[in-house]
């Protein structure tokens, strides 16, 4: 078995518990044995009486026409379901790469009974090891064909991680802090009505890159430096810069180092770097956004009940109580609900499919009752589902690849070139919600596109398998043996 995420892996090695444990229960328990013989039995007992029915008078039983590789069928369902039930292979499950999932960390956490392989019947093995492989390949065709970006299967959805990651990053650091703080008000305040009609982004902007216009503005504007002397502003402005690149780097060399191995042009090192600072520095600008408890400026009701009970609600909450604590935890509280509600739409579909393999691969050990009775066609019905739900996968990341060509649209990456001189905040608000929006949109297009594509196989594929018509000469043929014998007797 394969899996591209973790939570797809947990619900497998879930499955697989489950299989084990109930070809264990189905084995061990006389009742369920006696249960599949009486089936058996009974299957064989209506056989027997509709073969013999062509032999008894028609007023004792309605006589029916079976040939006698019915009962060859009979046999050969007892011993395919006996089968199911006869272990025989070792299974467990694989990332893309060939890695197991036994040893990561999140399945580690959720799971302590996790094994390296599991035992298993022949027939099961054969089925999904069939329809693993072939999804496999499949999604490797896709990866190779469409990918612009970095790889789906080596590292799931890794650039919208990376995206959302460099916006997560909240500035801790009191005394920087307290340095952009100084920067902003006795500079940025100042300067503003100096810079005459220029949009307002674009001033902020300008405020943070260096060589540019503004700059000598800033040096004609003198200031009180903490260390004593007399300075000005394009000295601070500069040193708020150098120490937030000092900051990102020491905060995200683990991360950039990572990042490096994946993605490659528009988006070097530089421009990440970049882009985390700049996205720190704005999660600490919309703190200004947020008022007592986190609660965001604007949002709050008039007077009365209703704030009240909003105040009650955000006290209690995790964010809330953080930030109450103090100033420099204050701007998590944004950061921890874009990444809460990024994370949600990350595992959403993997939740859903993993989901349904689990219950697939639980119940396959029960279809040795549906089998022994005669419906044969049960197997196929599985093998459909199950195959149905692993091209799931490359339907995914042939969808993220078209997502991430849209995403990085022109105006997108010419954001991510202004990364690269400097730090760009409308770049860091641009991208980060660009990257939002997109990613909510793909995740409930693989819920959609994921159930679709299931439910058409499954309706396709009803009328062949649920044809149980017998093979009868037509009626037209009787029709005119009949006219033929009528003819012959009249002459």
């Amino acid at each position: 078995m394969f899996s591209s995420t973790a939570y797809e892996a947990l619900y497998q090695y879930i499955g697989l518990e489950l299989h084990a444990r109930i070809i264990e229960v189905l084995t061990s328990q006389q009742i369920f044995m006696a249960a599949v013989l009486m089936i058996f039995a009974s299957l064989f007992f209506s056989t027997t009486v509709e073969f013999f029915s062509r032999y008894l008078p028609s007023s004792v039983v309605k006589r029916r026409s079976v040939p006698l590789s019915k009962y060859v069928k009979v046999v050969a369902c007892l011993l395919a379901g006996l089968s199911i039930l006869r272990v025989g292979s070792d299974t467990g499950v694989k990332s893309m790469k060939g890695q197991s999932w036994a040893t990561n960390s999140y399945i580690l956490a959720k799971s302590h009974s996790v094994k390296e392989s599991y035992r298993v019947s022949f027939v099961f093995d054969l089925l999904s090891r069939s329809a693993e492989e072939t999804s496999r390949l499949i999604n490797k065709i896709v990866d190779e064909m469409f990918r612009s970006t970095n790889s789906e299967l080596e590292a799931p959805s890794f650039f919208y991680k990376a995206v959302m990651y460099a916006g997560a990053e909240t500035l801790d650091d009191p005394r920087l802090r307290g340095t952009v703080k100084q920067y902003t008000d006795d500079c940025v305040t100042r300067v503003l009505p100096m810079l005459g009609g220029s949009e307002g982004l674009d001033r902020m902007d300008s405020l943070f890159r260096s060589g540019n216009a503004v700059d000598d503005t800033l040096r004609g504007l003198a200031i009180e430096s903490n260390a004593g002397p007399t300075s000005n502003c394009l000295t601070l402005k500069n040193q708020v810069q150098t120490d937030l690149l000092s900051y990102t780097k020491a905060k995200s060399q683990n991360f950039r180092s990572m990042m490096h191995g994946y993605v490659g042009n528009p988006l070097d090192e530089t421009k990440w770097l970049n882009l985390q600072t700049s996205m720190t520095l704005v999660d600490l600008y919309l703190e200004d956004h947020e008022g007592f408890a986190g609660i965001q400026k604007g949002s709050q009701p008039a007077a009365g009940s209703a704030r009240i009970f909003q105040y009650l609600n955000r006290f209690f909450s995790w964010d809330g109580m953080m930030s109450l604590i103090g100033r420099e935890t204050h701007g998590a509280a944004l950061a921890a609900e874009r990444s809460q509600e990024f994370s949600e739409n990350l595992t959403r579909a993997p939740h859903v499919a993993g989901f349904i393999k689990l219950c697939l691969v639980a119940l396959f050990p029960w279809l040795v009752f549906p089998i022994v009775a005669g419906h044969w066609k049960i197997l196929i019905w599985w093998f459909t589902a199950y195959s149905s739900v692993l091209i799931w996968t490359p339907i995914w990341t042939l969808l993220y690849h078209v997502m991430m060509g849209v995403s990085l649209s022109a105006e997108t990456l010419a954001a991510f070139g202004e990364l690269s001189d400097g730090i760009s905040l409308y770049s860091a608000k641009l991208i980060t919600s660009r990257m939002n929006y997109m990613y909510a949109v793909y995740s409930w297009l693989q819920l959609l596109i994921g159930a679709g594509f299931t439910g058409s196989i499954l309706w396709f594929a009803r009328p062949i398998l649920t044809d149980a018509k017998e093979e009868t000469t037509p009626e037209f043929l009787g029709e005119a043996r009949h006219l033929t014998t009528m003819v012959g007797r009249s002459l």
